[in-house]
């Protein structure tokens, strides 16, 4: 359910986001794309209106450089300047008609009848020019003035204005595509005006869907993780109950052992007593028997004194938790014959009675753990007593184990923690393969314990 749930928020989302993304995308290259030819509309047309403007502009000058060479040349005296001056004159001519060549390239149908004007007007000047190039000095300076102010000068004029009307042309042309290009971007900003809109919508309710799928995997989340803190607080009671069940039934059986059954068997031991003053069998025979019996008698007791010890030793309610724990190590050594060195530190005597058992248990079942798994040479074990809390530390140098490993948290583990968690303290294992184990335990003291 759980991954099916994930799986579902998972493909929302990458679908959201995704469609998101690509509507950015496709939005950002359309712009992208109209931006740069609105670009390259304006840029190659002022570059085209530009090169119509110098073509003009270059014909301009040639027709003013071409009348003051004549000018020149009526003015000048030398019979032999002719030749010169026409050569240049040929060259003004030349470059007429190609600068005329490069306009017709540029034009479009409509500017066909100015310009074959304009090359006709041309064609006439240059007519009208050609002979004058022949005259003798003496008709030069007849005719020159004269010539120059009724055939040269209107000419030039008359195809002067016809350039300029041509360049009015040309700037209404300019100021038509300004106008498109104009409407062009006016169009180019609804466009945008349209994409943020899509896009901001778009974002909105993918904004929504996530939101909205967000807040219930929340909520969901937050029941589930209610759910759970209430049942590990429900398992925690029942483990604590557990434990505390287990605890007095332990100390019931224990009085039970040390008591009734004790008292039963003391009880034998002097009817066996008595039985050797009565001698109704031969003495030989009734006192081995008699000293049979005895000796089954104590060590039935004895046994019934250990089994009482191991199951609550009644040292740690009498004589201290201190005391016990000597016992249980020198028992523990007895049984495995792995040294345990014991030592305590600060105030123990007045420590609660949970709280001695606690200990008590954490290093019954730390030492069994030991014999068990470790390997051990050697074990250490030591209790201090603070002001605010007990610190109980086990060590030994056994094989170690990597604490991270999965299955190693046995019963004894679990319930060692679940008594230090009981009383509020917590208990901590550190290990490493061929470095030992170290167990601590940490038991807060309730505040007005005396020390």
């Amino acid at each position: 359910m759980g991954d099916t749930v994930r799986h579902r928020t998972r493909m929302i989302l990458i679908l959201s986001f995704g469609s998101l993304l690509l509507l950015i995308v496709v939005l950002g290259f359309g712009a992208y794309r109209r931006s740069g030819r609105i670009y390259q509309d304006v840029t190659s047309i002022h570059d085209f209106y530009r090169r119509r403007a110098n073509v003009l502009s270059e014909i301009q000058s040639d027709l003013y450089l071409s009348g003051v060479l004549v000018r020149d040349y009526l003015l000048d005296p030398v019979p032999t300047a002719g030749a010169e001056h026409r050569r240049q004159a040929l060259e003004i001519r030349q470059s007429l008609e190609d600068r005329v060549a490069t306009l017709e390239k540029m034009s479009a149908s409509q500017d066909a009848g100015p310009l074959q004007r304009l090359r006709h007007e041309l064609e006439a000047y240059w007519d009208v020019l050609d002979p004058a190039f022949e005259w003798t000095p003496e008709r030069k300076a007849a005719l020159a003035v004269s010539f120059l102010r009724k055939q040269v000068l209107p000419r030039r004029d008359a195809v002067l204005q016809m350039t300029h009307g041509i360049d009015q042309l040309d700037a209404s042309s300019l100021a038509q595509e300004q106008e498109r290009i104009a409407s062009s971007w006016q169009s180019y900003r609804g466009y945008l005006k349209w994409m943020l809109g899509c896009a901001l919508s778009l974002a909105l309710l993918t904004a929504v869907v996530s939101f909205q799928r967000l807040s219930a995997l929340e909520k969901r989340a937050d029941e589930h993780r209610a759910g759970l803190e209430d049942a590990e607080r429900r398992l925690r009671w029942l483990s604590q109950k557990l434990v505390r069940t287990q605890e007095e039934e332990r100390k019931s059986l224990s009085r039970e052992l040390h008591d009734e059954i004790g008292q039963m068997l003391t009880g034998i031991r002097m009817t066996f007593g008595n039985l050797e003053q009565l001698r109704t069998a031969p003495e030989e025979d009734f006192k081995g028997q008699l000293s049979e019996g005895k000796d089954l008698a104590e060590q039935t007791l004895q046994m019934v004194r250990n089994l009482a010890m191991g199951l609550r030793p009644s040292m740690l309610d009498d004589l201290g938790l201190e005391p016990a724990l000597q016992w249980q190590a020198r028992e523990f050594s007895r049984r495995s014959s792995i040294p345990v060195d014991f030592k305590t530190d600060g105030s123990l005597a007045n420590i609660p009675e949970e709280m001695r058992t606690c200990v008590y248990r954490i290093v019954q079942e730390s030492l069994t753990n030991c014999a068990r798994h470790s390997k051990a040479r050697s074990v250490r074990i030591d209790l201090h007593g603070g002001r605010k809390d007990v610190t109980l530390t086990v060590r030994d140098d056994g094989i170690g184990f990597e604490t991270g490993r999965s299955g190693l948290r046995g019963l004894g583990l679990m319930g060692m923690e679940e008594r230090a968690r009981e009383l509020g303290g917590a208990v901590t294992i550190s290990s490493q393969p061929g470095c030992g184990t170290t167990l601590q335990a940490v038991l807060p003291l309730k505040e007005g314990t005396p020390l």
